[in-house]
C-alpha cells in the first residue's frame, strides 16, 4: 500500500480513534443515565391517592353512625368506630359491612379509639378520666383510671404498642401515662423536645409501629417522635421545604409515612417519617369546600386510607400508590 504522507495518515488515524472513543463514552453515559433514570422511576413512582368510595348509614342503631368521633383499624383492615351520641362501639369490614356493635352504658364522653395487636379495643372517656378496655367480642374487660379530675373539654388520646404497652395522652395536663400490658402504671412523663422550643403541647398520640410514638402539636405546627420510654428523638416540620402547611391534631402513622390533616379540614399532608414531604392531596371533592373540623384518619391493610366524615356519618376510602 502506498502512502503519500505518513505523518498525515497517522494524524487522521489518531483523530479517528479519539472520535470513536468519545462516541463510545457518550453512548455509555447516555445509556447509564437512561438506565439510572429508568431505575429511579421504577423504585420511586410518584405518590398518589385515589378515591374509591364511601360507606356508612346515619342513625342511632347498631351498624349505624350518629355522631362518630374516631376511627381505628386492626391488622386485617377492619374498622372500629366510637360514637359520642349513641355510645356504640362498632366494627366494620373494609367495605363497611357491620361485624360487631355493642353499647357501653358506663361511657360518658368517648373521644378516641384504638385496637391492639390481639384485637382488644380501647376507648378513652374524658367524662370518666379513663380508658375502657374491651375484649375482641365486645365484652368489657378493664378500666384504666387516670388520677385526675374529670374534664369533658380535656382531650384524651391513646396508643398501644405491638407488645401491649399502653400510652394515654392527657393533653390538658401535658402528660403521658404509660402502662404495662398488665395495666400497671410504669411512668407518667412530660413530653419535652430538644432545641429552641422544648415545650410540647401535644393533642394526639399514635403508635408508629417502628418503635416510636408520634405526637401532634398543632399549636407549634409540628409532629414529634419519642421513644416508648419518653425520650425525644426528632421533630417533623411541615414547612421545611418552603411550603405553607398548617397541621391539625388528626394524624395516622404507618407504612413508613405520617398522614396529617390540615387545620382547614380538607387538605391531607403525607410525610416520610424523617420529615420529607411526599404528598399534598385536596379531599374537598369528597368532604366539601367549607372549612370544617379535621376528620379522623386510619390506615387499612390493603394500602387504603380511611377518612371519617363525621358530619355525614360515613367513611371515605382512598387507595394509596406508595
Amino acid at each position: 500500500m502506498h502512502v503519500d504522507n505518513p505523518d498525515r495518515f497517522g494524524e487522521q488515524r489518531g483523530t479517528g480513534a479519539r472520535a470513536l472513543a468519545l462516541l463510545a463514552v457518550a453512548v455509555c453515559l447516555a445509556g447509564c443515565s437512561r438506565a439510572t433514570t429508568e431505575a429511579q422511576s421504577r423504585l420511586a413512582p410518584a405518590a398518589s391517592l385515589s378515591y374509591i368510595g364511601a360507606w356508612g348509614v346515619k342513625g342511632d342503631g347498631p351498624g349505624q353512625m350518629s355522631e362518630p368521633v374516631d376511627i381505628a383499624t386492626d391488622s386485617v383492615g377492619d374498622a372500629y368506630i366510637v360514637d359520642a351520641e349513641s355510645h356504640y362501639v362498632e366494627k366494620f369490614d373494609r367495605r363497611g359491612t357491620p361485624l360487631l356493635a355493642f353499647e357501653e352504658d358506663g361511657i360518658k364522653h368517648p373521644q378516641a379509639i384504638t385496637v391492639d395487636s390481639g384485637g382488644a379495643i380501647y376507648v378513652t372517656d374524658s367524662g370518666r378520666a379513663s380508658a375502657i378496655v374491651f375484649l375482641p367480642s365486645g365484652d368489657r374487660y378493664r378500666e384504666i383510671r387516670l388520677n385526675r379530675r374529670t374534664n369533658l373539654e380535656d382531650p384524651l388520646d391513646i396508643a398501644v404498642e405491638d407488645d401491649g404497652t399502653i400510652h394515654i395522652l392527657d393533653a390538658d395536663a401535658g402528660r403521658v401515662f404509660t402502662y404495662s400490658p398488665r395495666f400497671r402504671l410504669l411512668r407518667a412523663w412530660v413530653p419535652i423536645a430538644d432545641g429552641p422550643n422544648p415545650k410540647v403541647r401535644a393533642k394526639a398520640v399514635a403508635n408508629g409501629f417502628d418503635g416510636f410514638l408520634y405526637m401532634a402539636d398543632p399549636e407549634d405546627n409540628r409532629i414529634l417522635r419519642f421513644t416508648g420510654e419518653g425520650r425525644f428523638f426528632a421533630a417533623l416540620s411541615p414547612n421545611s421545604d418552603g411550603s405553607i402547611r398548617k397541621l391539625s391534631d388528626r394524624i395516622a402513622v404507618g407504612r413508613g409515612y405520617v398522614f396529617a390533616m390540615d387545620a382547614d379540614g380538607r387538605m391531607l399532608h403525607v410525610f416520610s417519617t424523617d420529615g420529607r414531604s411526599v404528598l399534598d392531596a385536596d379531599l374537598a371533592p369528597e368532604l366539601g369546600q367549607a372549612k370544617r373540623l379535621a376528620p379522623a384518619l386510619a390506615l387499612g391493610s390493603q394500602k387504603e386510607l380511611l377518612v371519617l366524615d363525621a358530619p355525614e356519618a360515613r367513611v371515605l376510602r382512598y387507595q394509596l400508590s406508595f
